[in-house]
């Protein structure tokens, strides 16, 4: 294999198919907290997913927070806060299980995925998937961010932009080239609406896959990314071929993973990157389009920095601090992923709670971010709060946008250099403002997006 190896590892590990079975908590073992059960069987889920925000603000506002709330059959136990993050995420002891608290959100259309697995077995895949978003990769990504920018843009910037669909076609492009080494002008709209989907089954309120339905439209989508990528397996890719797929298939013939194994990772990997990715497109833009001398300074740190759109490299971004601090602070007033699932393994204590083996945890970044004992009138953009000298008297998990610990994201990074890319192209073509007064309306599940779209104003320069 040439460029991208899999790395030496050790003996895949014994039992790496194996999850650990977990039993419902009753409501009497989490007597000592707080909180409601709402509907028999589904729970608070139908108010939980009408306005995630609302809801959890309401639950903290309520119950303080460490509460519970009961969904689908199972009591639930939300902490907020950068204590709860580090206890959770970080999870020194391997008190909790992702696969366990996943896999009743994801656990029907991802299962295999990275997301949905635990222990050695997790880091195990880890470090198979790691291989593509090294140092090396991420300088080949930006060329494809670059190119697909110019290739998307003629058609789409002017006048009015409706910036949802926009960074949909762009992120899903972005991933389309980058993770299955193909061109991404071959990318159809179905392919689009597949992968999508498959994001948006999370918030399927029936557990039914009655026609129309959330879950109907994913087995569709199953479907067709199966199609999509089957293809994948009938021939050894070239040698020189250093996308992900490439990676996994070569990985397959090895007998490093099984052919299902190839099409969960890469199908979680496409589905979940792109899917956040334009989130985060979406705020950036949106909050840079909202305070002009922000933009400003942003415009001039790129453009004084990097002297061709087309040709962005990872140093030159090293140099442009300011513009990595507005991606920050949007995704902090706009967490791509509001809730991070866990599972007790054991008997664990939190602040003088006990959580039973067994209990479903979320830890709530999209709340914790919007602290005001951490954030200094926090619902106003400032990217200077990530400069390095407020960042270090923060605490470590007082900002977890890609989560934290073992199961933290791979795609930070890939995630970032996407976005300012993106503003590196725009900023020199054009002036961004609001379309409308009025603010758009967020939806934070399961990752935050304008509901009717959003419309910006862009200004020759």
């Amino acid at each position: 294999m040439n460029a991208i190896t899999h790395p030496r590892l050790a003996e895949r590990p014994s039992g790496a198919s194996a999850h650990a079975q977990f039993s419902k908590v009753p409501k009497s073992r989490l007597a000592s907290i707080p909180g409601r059960k709402g509907l028999p069987f589904l729970g608070v889920l139908p108010e939980a997913v009408r306005d995630p925000f609302a809801f959890s603000n309401a639950m903290v506002e309520r119950y303080g927070p460490i509460h519970r709330f009961y969904a689908c059959g199972n009591w639930n136990v939300q902490l907020v806060g950068p204590e709860a993050n580090e206890f959770v995420l970080f999870d020194r002891e391997r008190n909790f299980s992702a696969y366990g608290g996943w896999r009743p959100v994801f656990g029907r259309h991802f299962d295999g995925g990275l997301l949905l697995r635990d222990g050695d077995d997790h880091q195990w895949h880890r470090k198979l998937i790691a291989a593509a978003f090294k140092q090396d990769q991420l300088q080949s990504y930006l060329s494809t961010f670059s190119r697909n920018s110019v290739d998307l843009a003629p058609d789409q910037l002017g006048g009015t932009l409706e910036i949802y669909e926009f960074a949909q076609r762009l992120t899903f492009a972005n991933g389309y080239a980058a993770f299955l080494g193909r061109d991404a002008r071959d990318a159809t709209r179905s392919d689009l609406l597949a992968f999508r989907y498959m994001m948006r089954s999370a918030t399927a309120v029936l557990p039914f896959a009655l026609p129309g339905t959330a879950h109907a439209k994913a087995n569709w989508a199953k479907r067709h990314i199966a199609g999509l990528l089957e293809p994948l397996f009938e021939t050894a890719p070239d040698e020189g071929r250093t996308d992900l797929a490439s990676v996994l298939v070569r990985m397959h013939g090895e007998k490093l993973l099984t052919k299902q194994e190839v099409l969960a990772h890469l199908t979680f990997t496409i589905a979940a990157s792109f899917d956040a990715l334009s989130s985060g497109t979406i705020s950036t833009l949106y909050y840079l389009a909202s305070d002009a001398g922000w933009q400003q300074r942003v415009r001039d740190e790129l453009l004084g920095a990097i002297p061709s759109a087309e040709a962005v490299t990872l140093a030159q971004l090293q140099r442009c601090p300011m513009s990595d601090w507005s991606v920050k602070e949007a995704l902090r007033l706009n967490a791509a992923a509001p809730v991070l699932w866990r599972r007790a393994l054991q008997d664990v204590q939190f602040q003088g709670h006990r959580l039973p083996a067994g209990t479903l945890v979320g830890v709530n970044p999209m709340l914790t971010h919007l602290m005001g004992e951490i954030w200094d009138e926090p619902m106003r953009f400032n990217p200077e709060r990530f400069a390095p000298e407020p960042t270090a008297r923060r605490h470590r998990f007082a900002y977890v946008p890609f989560g934290g610990g073992a199961h933290g994201c791979l795609g930070a990074n890939f995630a970032s250099l996407q976005v300012r890319a993106l503003l590196r192209f725009m900023l020199e073509r054009f002036d961004i403002a609001l379309a409308d007064d009025r603010p758009p309306r967020w939806y934070h599940w399961p990752n935050c997006r304008p509901v009717g779209g959003l419309d910006l104003a862009l200004r020759p320069l």
